[in-house]
């Protein structure tokens, strides 16, 4: 919350009020529980896929890869120790030399999304783009949040706009 909202907070009585400094917007990026109007869209945080195959800089492609095709999917997102996005192993890097790095055939610098994109936004940006594979989801920070893909993302829309008519 603003620091406003937790100082009227404070002068109503309430006693542990917590400032959160950055603000409202940064809380919906970090993928923070939301109430009120925020919850009548769905936002590809709320989608998102977090069980994605991940590895470090330093791993070798031929394990990365045997992990991958364990998890049924063909691409890797390679991370830092604390999640941050730093590149991006498809399927033509992981079928490349076993012995290479993630770091030395990495796509670096991969699209992003936030947590609080729409599904409407992101499959605009998706067509627009001409993008027919998975968007990353990260937080204002670049911490991984999970993958969407846009198969998922249109099938959930078309599903959530049959509910609501």
């Amino acid at each position: 919350m603003s620091p406003r909202a937790a100082s009227r907070l404070e002068t109503l009585g309430f006693k542990r009020v917590i400032d959160y400094v950055p603000g409202k917007q940064a809380w919906y990026e970090e993928n923070e529980p939301r109430e009120g109007k925020a919850v009548d869209e769905i936002w590809i945080g709320d989608v998102a896929d977090a069980e994605v195959p991940t590895c470090g800089l330093t791993e070798r492609i031929g394990a990365v890869r045997a992990r991958v095709h364990a998890a049924d999917s063909e691409t890797c997102v390679v991370v830092s120790s604390e999640r941050v996005v730093l590149g991006l192993l498809r399927k033509s890097e992981l079928d490349g030399d076993p012995q290479a790095t993630a770091e030395a055939v990495m796509r670096p610098g991969p699209k992003t999304f936030r947590p609080s994109v729409t599904l409407q936004e992101l499959l605009k940006s998706m067509r627009d783009n001409d993008i027919q594979t998975n968007s990353l989801v990260t937080t204002l920070e670049g911490r991984l949040v999970g993958v969407i893909s846009r198969a998922d993302a249109e099938a959930t829309l078309a599903h959530e706009q049959s509910e609501s008519a």
